[in-house]
């Protein structure tokens, strides 16, 4: 077994396991999301070192993979980034999305992998390296089947349900608790916040608690994300032609946890379909060695991403 590094980096936070012959350690630091003016590989970077400092790295590895949400999309920066990291870590560095590190990890071969965390995206891809990418279009334009569309989902109907022109719901007293009341102070304060889309995501767990919980209204916002999300994982198998076993779907991030409303739904619609929902055979740190052995079918996946092709 060869030292390498893995990075899995979100907003929330960024992980780095280093593995060597004696074995895995993991260190983990904040999270980053890109701000106006300024430089968004330097805050990578910033993370990344936070992450390094919690554990004890050697002086040269054999490979680094980062994963990230938000890689730099500019092919000169993604480089750039790359290349920071070599110098960091002493070792050839491949910067990729988080999807396809994801997908490495839970699957490690064909099929369609659900990315469900505050966005969506999905990646299938065939026993070539063929692939489709799905969504990642950001809150205001797709992230169908999201957290945050589950949370605003939940706080439109709550707000409704409030106002007593919807059903009523037991999430109107979750969402008054979110937002700390409903003066016109608490929802400036709600508004004004930058984090707002960050907290708008987080009431997606509160709507998924009421689903379980038998709230009709919660129950049928669930549906309607999972509905959303096998639409994508169809049309992703769709666009390859997966056939047979490759035409199972996995999933990473938070949210889909096993027997959890959401995904109890998603599970159900796929049946439905003929695509069966798999548990991840592993998280996606776990990825890291498959991409960087160049193991089918992620060679060509990975090929299309250092020539700045789309993933």
């Amino acid at each position: 077994m060869t030292t390498t590094i893995t990075i899995d980096g979100g907003k929330s936070e960024l992980r780095l396991l280093l593995r060597t012959p004696a074995g895995r350690h993991l260190g983990v630091g904040p999270g980053f999301s890109y701000r106006a003016h300024e430089d968004g590989v330097e805050r990578i970077l910033a993370a990344v070192r936070g992450a390094s400092a919690t554990i004890s790295l050697p002086a040269q590895v054999a490979g680094v993979v980062a994963g990230l949400t938000g890689v730099p999309g500019e092919q000169a920066e993604r480089r750039r980034l790359a290349v920071a990291l070599e110098r960091q870590f002493g070792g050839p560095a491949v910067v990729v999305e988080d999807s396809i590190l994801a997908h490495a990890g839970a699957l490690g071969g064909p099929g369609v992998l659900l990315c469900v965390g505050t966005g969506t995206t999905v990646l299938a891809v065939d026993a070539d390296g063929e692939h489709a990418r799905l969504d990642g279009w950001g809150p205001h334009l797709g992230d169908r089947g999201s957290a945050y569309a589950i949370g605003l989902a939940g706080m439109r109907a709550a707000a409704a349900s409030y106002d007593q022109i919807g059903p009523a719901t037991v999430l109107v007293d979750r969402l008054v608790a979110a937002l700390g009341g409903v003066d016109l102070a608490s929802l400036q304060r709600y508004y004004r916040d930058q984090a707002m889309i960050a907290r708008t995501a987080a009431f997606a767990r509160e709507v998924i608690d009421a689903a379980a919980q038998a709230d009709s209204v919660a129950g049928r916002i669930c549906v309607e994300a999972a509905t959303d999300l096998a639409d994508a994982a169809q049309a992703a198998t769709d666009r390859l032609g997966l056939s047979g076993s490759a035409r199972r779907v996995s999933f990473s991030g938070r949210l889909l946890v096993p027997g959890n409303a959401l995904h109890h739904a998603l599970s159900a619609e796929l049946d439905a379909r003929g695509m069966p929902l798999v548990t991840p055979r592993a998280e996606p740190l776990d990825g890291g060695p498959a991409l960087l052995s160049g193991a089918a079918p992620y060679a060509r996946l990975l090929a299309s991403q250092e020539s700045g092709g789309d993933a």
